[in-house]
């Protein structure tokens, strides 16, 4: 059953368990000084009742990291998998990424080559080419009149 409990869960319950625990502990030892006065014999009895509520205590202290550790270890586990697929993902993305800007780059030197080609038409026909309305376009435009080559910028 510790396995289907949510592990945030299963540890607030061994805190409220432990608090318990110590409770009792506490309590015990109060009347034990309140016996050991009034009732020496009875201070005895409350001395072992005071033992064993500490092995108890120290039992459920290890029952309850027992049952903690597991659920924590498996969602560290997951994490550091987690952690790995990101790294993997993002390796993949700026492979990705070289593969796109040298596309981008081949089709500015496509597109300057075209615009070669047709500039002469251009003048006889005498109009001038339609300004681009993309970053690109802007960036090549810009490149052009700074004299650069657009696959330079």
């Amino acid at each position: 059953m510790a396995d289907s409990l949510n592990p945030l869960d299963l540890l607030v319950k061994s805190q409220q368990a432990a608090l318990r625990l110590t409770t009792d502990v506490l309590r015990t030892v109060r009347d034990t000084a309140v016996t050991g006065v009034t009732q020496p014999d009875q201070l005895a009895q409350q001395v072992g009742e005071l033992a064993g509520a500490v092995a108890g205590m120290a039992t459920a202290v290890t029952g309850i990291a027992g049952a903690t550790a597991q659920p924590l270890q498996d969602f560290i586990v997951r994490q550091r998998e987690l952690a790995d697929t990101v790294h993997t993902l993002a390796e993949a993305q700026a492979e990705l990424a070289g593969v796109v800007a040298k596309l981008a780059e081949r089709h500015a030197e496509a597109v300057a080559a075209l615009e070669k080609v047709t500039a002469p038409v251009f003048a006889i026909v005498g109009t001038e080419p339609t300004a681009p309305k993309t970053r690109a376009a802007r960036k090549t435009a810009a490149a052009k009149a700074d004299g650069r080559p657009p696959a330079s910028r």
